[in-house]
This record gives C-alpha cells, structure tokens and sequence, in this order.
C-alpha cells in the first residue's frame, strides 16, 4: 500500500478567490465581455467559427487583463495595485486570441514527441526525458493562458496526459534511483552510464494554481523520493504575481524546516518587460534616480522569495511574433531581470505547436534578434538561444553568411561547385546542450544550409549536412549523399561534353 505524504497542520494558505481567471469557450459572458474590448461582435464569432476556442480556450485573470488595457486595479479593501498606464500591444498579443490561430493548424499534437520520454507505467503523468530531472504534470490548469502556449495537448486531452499524483512521483523517483544504485549506475540492457535523478520539476499547467497545500505536498514528493531540487515551473509571477506573498514563504518555510536539503528554484516565464516595469503616459518606462520602476505587485512577490536563502530565481521564455520580437524589448528584458535577481536562462524557439505560424519568427531571424539582444549585457545578464526538440536542447551558436560568387573565382570548377552546394547559402550551425537519457549526443552539432523561412528543425531536415543526432558515420550521411550527387552530375556532364 501507497504510503501517503504527509502535510503539516495549519499550513497559511493564499487567498486565491479574489484573482479568480475567467476562462472558457467564446460563448461564456465572461470571455465574451473580455473579448469585446478588443473586437466586435461581428469578429468575435468570425473566431468562434473559424475554432480558435477549439484550439485552446480564453484565460484571463483580472491583473493581466488590467495590465494588458492599462486600467487601475484595487483590491478588495480598495488598496491600489496597479495605477491607470497606457494599454500594452505586446501583452495583449500574448493572451488575446487571433483569428489566425485557426488559419493554419498545422504542427504537432505532442511537439518534441513528449509521450515518447513517458515510461509506461506512468504514461503521459510525467515526462523523464534526461536521465537527472523528471517533469510531473501536477496542475492542469493556469490562471491566463498564452495562445502560443506548447501544452495544448494537456488542456484539450489530445494525446492522453494528464495529472501524477504526489506519491506517483516520488514512488517512481524512489524507484528509478534505488535501481540505477542497485545496477551499479549502468544500464543492464545497454551497459551505458546512467545519471540518477537529482531534480523534480513541477509543471502543466501552472503549479502556482494550487493550493500551498497541495502544492506543499507535490513539493514533498520530490524531496521524499531523493531529489535534490524542487523546481517549479511558473507564469504566475507575471500573470498574477500576488501569489508569492508571505503565506507562500510561510509554507516554504515550514517545508525547508523539514527539508532542509532541497533547493526550490522558481523558473519565471516573464515574456515582455511590460510584464515587470511601470509605465508612463507615452508608453516609456518610468524612472527613478536613473533606474526603471518595478510593478509594485511584480517588486514585492521578488522580495518575498528572495528573501529566502533556499530559493533561486531563472527565467525563460519564447520569442513570439508581435510580443517580444524586437531586439530592444529582449535586452531591456534582460537587462531588468538581472538587476532584480532573476538570471536569464533561455530564450526558446516557439515551439511546432498547431497554429505555431499564427505566432513563430523563423529561427535564423529569431538568433539575430537573440544576438542582438545580448549585446551590451554582462554574461551574468545572458540567456542561450535554443530550440528543445524531441532530440534535446538544441542551442543554435552561430548563423554564417553565404559564399559570394567573387571568393569562388579563384577556385577551380571541381572545387567551386561541391563548396557552392554545401556552403553557398550559408549555414545554421546547432549545438546540442541537452541531451537525452544517458546524454550520449551532448556537445556534438547539427550543421544545416540556411533557410531564412524555417520555423523549426522539421524545417531544415532536407538540409543537414552534419547530423551530431546520430552515430558514428551516420553523422556524414547528408553530407556524403549530396558529394556523390554532385560527383555523379559532374561525370555526366563530362561525358555529354
């Protein structure tokens, strides 16, 4: 029998009732009243019957909403939370739906093929796709809802996921390192090295929906099965960041007290700097003394964790068409993450979703306006320009220019046109800084001939010409491919001539 995890007694809960989401089909009176500050009636169900809410439902909470049309927000005792600012283009393109989401659903029900990293006997609850971290689907739900947002398939039920319960986690977490212990670290079937999980992150959904609770024991579950840290995937800083008050640290505090080992790193998905910065009437950012003005909700949820020794802070977030694709909004977003604590992790590739070209910049865009981004930061300010594929990590390190016809001039015709086919366009060079299992492709590359319009990697398959995602010689098999092709033209050609 399942032995149950246990919680303390009169653990201080988060008022949670007050910042109730709206949330639903198009049809709600809420989402309707919701949408109508933004479209007629006539577009409202233009959407509706084209299945944008069929795609993915509106979510909005009262906080983002305000933050999005910039209008004052007070609390239940009248207390000001957010003053009146102008409204923000960019937020409102993160949650407010377009009728080109529905334009286009081409992509994948489980991008990065998730469910194939689901061992059997908890399939689709969690995903162990590297050897020292597992991810639990501990909520199914958050309090907005992006509409770029790569988990449709949780929400809408489309390919089986759904929740692991607190000691389904720890039980396989328990299990999974107590035999690599007792395999000596190796793999018995393959005789491969073996990492044992070390961290547990807690996802969906948002975690940060949960009650402290629940969420405590969630928490406990990775620490009972042996991690070492609890890491907590969240948007609820920016969404509603009222929730990192003091009864939170309160619960956090009762959990370090009787686990003192663990580390709880809280990785934020700020997207935009309007999500953190007030703003004035023109729409530039307020200053005081030389330095940009925290939302006071967004100032004191960052006070309140990192007031706690055993907690870190990171941030990732995609880049997306209309919210975040200038390189300006990505440095200053940066830049304010850094000072307030917060390191910059990743900065990801929108992900092949259904409906992705509704929001995604094509890649090679996307790493100049990364690299653009990152000048002028310190390396502590700094993030990784990555696509997280069904291979792993892919960080994409450099984007070269092509070969201009002047440098092929001195070059002999023999030599000229394999160096034309393989070089002439330029190339993406790709680097895998995650790798899954036992990491055995990690560091090597995927080198591919640019394609100023690819959105993904699906999109450069037909132009590897180096496939670090393979073994051996297999690597070379693209590249040996189009040599003979070319080798095979060229002795045609010599004798028709």
């Amino acid at each position: 029998m399942t032995t149950p995890i246990e919680v303390p007694e009169n653990l201080p809960e988060t008022e949670l009732a007050a910042i109730k989401p709206i949330r639903g089909r198009m049809d709600r009176d809420g989402v309707v009243k919701f949408l109508q500050n933004f479209y007629n009636e006539a577009e409202i169900k233009a959407m509706r019957d084209s299945g944008v809410d069929q795609r993915m439902v509106v979510g909005i909470n009262s906080y983002y909403d305000a933050l999005i049309r910039g209008e004052a927000l007070a609390d239940n005792d009248g207390n000001e939370i957010l003053s009146s600012m102008p409204p923000s283009a960019a937020l409102q393109h993160l949650v407010v739906p377009i009728i080109a989401e529905a334009a286009d659903k081409s992509g994948e029900k489980d991008p990065s093929n998730q469910i194939h990293y689901s061992p059997e006997e908890l399939k689709g609850k969690i995903l162990h796709k590297y050897d020292e971290i597992v991810l639990g689907h501990a909520a199914l739900a958050c309090s907005a809802h992006c509409r770029y947002c790569y988990r449709l398939d949780l929400f809408n039920g489309s390919t089986g996921k759904g929740l692991v319960k607190p000691e389904e986690l720890r039980d396989y977490v328990r299990n999974y390192n107590g035999t690599l212990v007792a395999n000596k670290g190796v793999d018995p079937e393959t005789g491969e090295k073996r990492f044992p999980i070390t961290e547990v992150l807690l996802s969906g959904g948002d975690v940060m929906v949960l009650s402290n609770k629940q969420l405590y024991k969630y928490m406990a579950a990775a620490a009972e099965g042996g991690a070492h840290v609890v890491r907590i995937g969240t948007k609820e800083m920016a969404f509603r960041p009222m929730r990192f008050d003091e009864n939170l640290a309160a619960m956090f505090n009762r959990f370090h007290a009787r686990y003192p080992h663990i580390h709880i790193n809280i990785v934020t998905h700020f997207t935009h700097a309007d999500e953190l910065l007030q703003r004035n009437a023109d729409g530039s950012y307020k200053m005081e003394n030389g330095y940009r003005v925290l939302l006071n909700p967004v100032k004191k949820a960052i006070q309140t964790m990192t007031a706690l020794s055993f907690v870190s802070l990171e941030n990732q977030t995609p880049i997306i068409r209309h919210v975040n694709d200038k390189a300006e909004a990505l440095h200053i977003l940066h830049q304010e993450l850094r000072r307030n604590t917060i390191k910059s992790k990743y900065i990801f590739q929108c992900r092949e979703i259904e409906g992705h070209k509704a929001f995604a910049v094509p890649v090679e865009e996307s790493w100049q306006l990364h690299t653009e981004a990152q000048k002028g930061l310190s390396d502590g300010a700094r993030s990784r320009f990555a696509m997280s594929t069904e291979w792993g990590k892919l960080e994409v390190v450099a984007v070269t220019d092509g070969i201009t016809d002047e440098s092929l001039e001195t070059l002999v015709e023999e030599t000229a046109l394999p160096i034309q086919s393989l070089l002439g366009q330029g190339l993406v060079i790709m680097k895998m800084h995650r790798s899954p299992f036992s990491a055995n492709t990690q560091s090597d590359l995927v080198i591919a001939r640019r394609n100023p319009k690819a959105l993904w990697i699906s999109d450069y398959e037909d132009r590897i010409i180096y496939d670090g995602r393979k073994q051996g010689a297999a690597k070379y098999e693209a590249m040996i491919a189009l040599l003979r092709s070319l080798s095979e033209a060229e002795e045609k050609r010599s004798k028709a001539a």
